[in-house]
């Protein structure tokens, strides 16, 4: 009998794993038994039960409610579940009831295979029992594929909605499915071809490790692949890689995500971040990251000198147009040894790795740079205009240069000596200059704590009148009290503070201070020359000064603002109209050391001015010095048929002023009269020439 019964059911296996049939189960369960009971596959989806396939009773597919005894018999457990009589009724009527939990391979539920009878039946053999496990097992493995089935489906049908490409390949690379976003990014993708096929090897960065990274499950970091596109467009794909294992298969997920735009705006952003926009030449970023890549002998730099007049007098289409030019007389310098780069607004590199700039051949390098600023001195016709630009440079050797990222930097010191000195010159950076300044970085570090603890002074030194020798005037004079070294001579600050963003500051500081000393003074007709940065003669001149004399009370005419030549002359345009506008409003003004500048003649001409002071270099050698004598004849002579009043500055003996008295040179400051003083000692020498003579 077990033997006969052993055989049906091993039949009806083969058959319902051929069929793979739900009722083929149910037809194996109830042929261990005898009569056939009835018989029932539940399944579970989630915490709910639902019937799938029944035998000998009428049922639905609908869930079993809660208080069904199916529901409360649930989950059940193995093994087999046996129960006779009225604890059969978990079916109803049965009077017999054999149940077996069905499990997936993980043990995770399934279902409920359950057989039962409507009469008595007998204890259940064990043959019976382990025959009822096996059609259990059976029955979980269709139950399982039922759900792989399903779970693929929904997968398969959500993919098709997704914004990511998805490509699922074998372990040999070939692809065995694809969804319909990886069909669109890679349209020539076909089920069965290697995945790789498709990607030009010669469009990856590295064709080789991609292969390897597909295939090394260790390896999860996302990868790049450039498809080319029929109409013969790149598309990159970033590509993030699963491995799988089904039974005995395994092979790798693929997601692709489309990154060509975003690789196309890092690709814009790369060149706006390494390339000038104006001129299409690399910028300072990629000049730096050329002197890391390679190795280069030399750096130099060329600057157009007073580019800012361009810009303010032709307009700034015509100062574009002329950087262009510029950079296209450059271009065809640039080989695989020379890297030509714009690195500021007037300012382009040249940086050499070859013979022009090595050790042995530092001379060839000036020759080299010297031919350059010649090249683009050459004249330009822009819009109906000719344009001359003069040109500044700066060579730096890496023989000279401590690390060659250094080599920019120290290019840009020689610059800046070049132009400080007068420009149209080439400058050669030596050590000393990398020293020279940390100094003034240093030295400028220490005027900014100076002048936040109230370190600076305004003194005064007397201007007197050379035919009566009365006090007239004073010059304002910058002082620094430092507190462990005392004063600092004005020699060892002064050019220093003139450079720094900090002179405007204090500049419009000691304007403040000397107004409001002057109201304190007891001669009313006294006046007080102010001497003015040359960053401070822009478009807020006229507002700092009203300030100063609104705030003290000052009249404006016993105020004078001095401004050297070369100060006129190169902040022309909104510095020269804040001059006119002062001396409309009744401020005096004074051209200081006059004589050393561009050109003092046409100087004179082309500003109204009220007074001149001769330079005290003039005065000093004016005893010994033929020429220096002729020039102070020759400043005096201009001044009085202009109808201009003189200065002389620097008098310290009694020859001099004797001298400058009889050229007929009105005024003189110096020691032979007086230090500066302060605001309390200048008062007071006032008022002893007042009570001395009270008329004047």
């Amino acid at each position: 009998m077990d033997i006969s019964l052993a055989r049906t059911v091993e039949a009806a296996a083969s058959a319902v794993s051929a069929k793979d049939s739900l009722n083929g189960v149910l037809s194996l369960a109830r042929a261990a038994f005898d009569p056939a009971p009835i018989a029932v596959i539940i399944a579970c989806d989630g915490d709910v039960l639902r019937p799938l396939a029944w035998q000998g009773l009428a049922m639905s597919e609908a869930p079993l409610a809660s208080n069904d005894p199916l529901n409360q018999y649930w989950p059940a457990h193995r093994p087999v579940e046996v129960f006779h009589g009225a604890h059969a009724s978990l079916l109803p009527g049965a009077q017999f009831y054999a149940g077996i939990a069905l499990v997936d391979d993980e043990q995770q539920p399934l279902g409920l295979l359950a057989v039962a009878s409507l009469v008595p039946h007998q204890e259940p053999t064990p043959a019976q029992l382990s025959l009822l496990e096996h059609t259990a097992h059976i029955a979980a493995s269709l139950l399982q594929h039922r759900q792989n089935l399903r779970r693929a489906a929904i997968v398969a049908q959500a993919s098709e909605h997704v914004h990511e490409g998805i490509v699922i390949c074998d372990a040999q690379g070939c692809v065995r499915w694809i969804n319909a976003e990886a069909q669109r990014l890679v349209p020539a993708l076909s089920v069965g071809q290697p995945f790789m096929d498709v990607f030009p090897s010669h469009l990856q960065e590295n064709a080789a490790a991609l292969t390897q990274w597909l295939s090394t499950p260790e390896n999860s970091a996302r990868q790049q692949l450039h498809y080319l596109t029929a109409d013969g467009q790149t598309r990159v794909l970033e590509v993030a890689r699963s491995h799988w294992n089904y039974e005995q298969e395994r092979g790798y997920t693929l997601l692709l995500h489309d990154m060509t735009e975003a690789a196309q705006q890092r690709s814009k952003l790369d060149h706006l971040a390494h390339y000038d926009s104006l001129t299409g030449l690399p910028n300072r970023n990629a000049l730096l990251a050329a002197l890391d890549e390679h190795p280069h002998w030399g750096v130099a730099l060329l600057a157009i000198d007073r580019f800012k007049w361009i810009n303010d007098g032709l307009g700034h289409s015509v100062g574009d147009l002329v950087l262009q030019a510029m950079a296209d007389r450059l271009y065809p310098y640039r080989d695989a040894a020379t890297c030509i780069a714009r690195v500021g607004g007037d300012v382009f590199a040249i940086a050499c790795s070859d013979e022009r700039f090595a050790p042995a051949g530092s001379r060839h390098a000036d020759i080299f740079v010297r031919e350059m600023m010649l090249l683009l001195e050459q004249p330009l016709h822009i819009h109906g205009h000719e344009v001359r630009a003069e040109i500044s440079a700066s060579v730096a050797l890496r023989r000279d240069v401590q690390a060659e990222a250094d080599l920019l930097a120290c290019a840009d010191l020689a610059l800046n000596r070049a132009k400080a000195a007068g420009g149209r010159q080439l400058n050669r950076y030596v050590p000393h200059m990398r020293i020279d300044a940390l100094a003034r970085r240093d030295l400028d570090l220490e005027l900014r704590r100076a002048f936040a603890h109230s370190e600076f002074e305004v003194r005064y030194q007397p201007q007197v009148e050379l035919l009566t020798g009365r006090i007239c005037g004073a010059e304002a004079l910058l002082r620094w009290q430092h507190p462990t070294r005392g004063l600092v001579p004005a020699g060892e600050f002064i050019d220093m503070l003139s450079r720094s963003p900090l002179g405007v500051e204090v500049g419009r500081w000691v304007m403040q201070r000397a107004c409001l000393d002057a109201m304190q003074w007891p001669d009313v007709t006294t006046s007080v020359s102010i001497n003015l940065f040359p960053a401070q003669v822009d478009e807020t001149l006229v507002d700092a000064v009203e300030n100063a004399l609104n705030f003290s009370g000052l009249p404006a005419n016993r105020l004078e603002i001095e401004v050297t030549e070369t100060t006129a002359l190169t902040q022309e345009g909104a510095g020269a109209r804040a001059l006119a506008q002062l001396r409309t409003r009744g401020v005096n003004l004074a051209f200081d050391d006059f004589g050393t500048g561009y050109a003092s003649l046409s100087t004179l001409q082309r500003f109204r001015i009220d007074r001149v002071k001769i330079d005290k270099s003039f005065v000093h050698g004016m005893l010994t010095s033929s020429e220096d004598a002729a020039i102070v004849r020759w400043i005096v002579m201009l001044a009085r048929a202009l109808g201009l009043r003189v200065v002389a500055e620097g008098v310290e003996d009694q020859h001099q002023a004797d001298l400058l008295r009889g050229l007929g040179c009105d005024e003189a400051q110096g020691y032979l009269y007086a230090q500066a003083l302060d605001a309390a000692s200048f008062s007071e020498r006032l008022r002893t020439q007042l009570a001395e003579d009270p008329h004047g």
